[in-house]
């Protein structure tokens, strides 16, 4: 009974976590998608310790979505770059290496 409504309750978040795992443009910090993973470690090791079959299971694929946006989402889209012309003294700042090797 208590697995069922815990699974369902893990359930509800996976919508959530698709649409950021699918949205390109979002960032998150490393430091709160690893916290988030570490918290997620715990609670699948409390699940499995209670003695939880289908909980466990869906935590772990939620986990696998915070792995995902810990990977590729962990760092800012687009941020700039810095390049530095000492001839001029100045620092010019780019959107991506593309655009500083010329191609677009």
């Amino acid at each position: 009974m208590w697995d069922l409504l815990v699974t369902i309750g893990n359930l509800i978040v996976i919508p959530a976590l698709l649409a950021m795992v699918l949205d390109k443009k979002l960032y998150v910090p490393r430091i709160s998608s690893g916290g988030s993973l570490v918290g997620l470690a715990l609670v699948i090791a409390g699940l499995i310790g209670g003695g939880f079959v289908l909980s466990p299971i869906v935590v772990s694929v939620i986990a696998a979505f915070w792995l995902f946006i810990f990977i590729f989402r962990g760092q800012p889209v687009g941020h700039h770059q810095a390049m530095v012309v000492p001839e001029i003294g100045a620092e010019i700042h780019v959107a991506d290496e593309e655009k500083v090797s010329g191609q677009s």
